[in-house]
């Protein structure tokens, strides 16, 4: 019974998690991160967790 619960943790996903996979599908110039997409990513994944 305890590994369901560990199974469901696990399914769960992280905002922060999401976030930084969003990241590593935006263009990265020589001054970072494209910032539009940042701030796209920072929207769906971030925002309504802690803003």
């Amino acid at each position: 019974m305890n590994h369901s619960k560990e199974v469901r943790k696990t399914d769960q996903s992280n905002p922060i998690d999401e976030y930084f996979h969003c990241l590593s599908y935006c263009d990265i110039h020589p001054k970072g991160i494209d910032n539009d997409c940042e701030v796209i990513c920072m929207e769906r994944h971030l925002k309504a967790n802690y803003w």
